[in-house]
């Protein structure tokens, strides 16, 4: 079974629950829009250095958390201190790679929804998907990944996406803390 084939089906339950936790925020409205681009920079941000850290020869070319720190500052947010770094010391740089690379596959689906709604964020509108996917399917199929144990190929892509879950949960706590406090 090749690495990719694997590792869909191995994180299958956490994908759909990622996906579930981040359709709730409505990025057709400011409010959702604002939480998703801090969700994914709170995310984003400490893997990217990871990856960037890496002794992978074939290392992540890409700087989304570029994108999303020009968003935060045009739209004057401060990010959220962010999943600690520390979470990927040891996680698998292909599995990362694999996580990062997928949750780039539904930025189209996500322009179309924006359709008219606002003006599109760089990270969804200018970051290279078209060239994202393809590299991370080449990095699943080069004879580094396959030389890699695929225990700890899961564990990466699984420590990515709980690390999106924890996100949705730093960014979101403040806003239920203080509905709690109006009750």
């Amino acid at each position: 079974m090749r690495l990719r084939d694997h590792l869909r089906r191995e994180t299958r339950a956490l994908h759909q629950r990622t996906e579930a936790l981040l359709q709730h925020l409505d990025i057709r409205t400011r409010a959702g829009l604002d939480s998703f681009l801090l969700v994914h920079h709170a995310v984003v941000m400490p893997m990217e250095r990871r990856l960037a850290a890496s002794d992978m020869t074939r290392r992540w070319p890409f700087r989304l958390t570029d994108l999303l720190v020009e968003d935060l500052e045009e739209r004057a947010l401060k990010p959220t201190a962010g999943v600690p770094a520390a979470r990927f010391e040891d996680a698998d740089p292909v599995g990362l790679s694999y996580v990062l690379g997928g949750s780039r596959l539904g930025s189209r689906v996500l322009l179309k929804r924006l359709a008219g709604a606002c003006p599109a964020p760089r990270y969804l509108s200018r970051a290279p998907d078209d060239e994202i996917w393809p590299w991370t399917l080449s990095l699943l199929n080069s004879p580094e990944a396959a030389a890699a144990p695929r225990e700890d190929v899961l564990q990466g892509a699984e420590i990515a996406f709980a690390s999106f879950a924890d996100a949705v949960s730093l960014v979101e706590a403040p806003k239920e803390t203080i509905h709690a406090l109006a009750v």
